[in-house]
């Protein structure tokens, strides 16, 4: 199931030190979407598959911190994938 491997991965994001919290959502993004990835211009994120075409704007992302909401959210977006 897609979800759990949103979560292994939000969790491996959230652990690592090396990562500010601020840049934490963009590390999963690009964890979970750089082969689809057409565009990051002003951390807005657009992935494209085939037809279908995802946008996530990481300047209004939920607070990293909410992993139920991230992971959810990152689910809706790349359902499709």
């Amino acid at each position: 199931m897609f979800i759990k491997g949103i979560k292994r991965n939000y969790d491996k994001v959230a652990a690592d030190e090396s990562i500010a919290d601020e840049d934490k959502i963009d590390a999963l993004l690009m964890k979970l979407g750089a082969e689809f990835l057409v565009s990051k211009e002003n951390r807005v994120y657009i992935f494209k598959k085939g037809e279908l075409e995802a946008k996530f704007d990481a300047k209004h992302a939920r607070a990293y911190h909410f992993k139920d909401y991230v992971c959810k959210d990152m689910n809706k977006l790349f359902h499709g994938f």
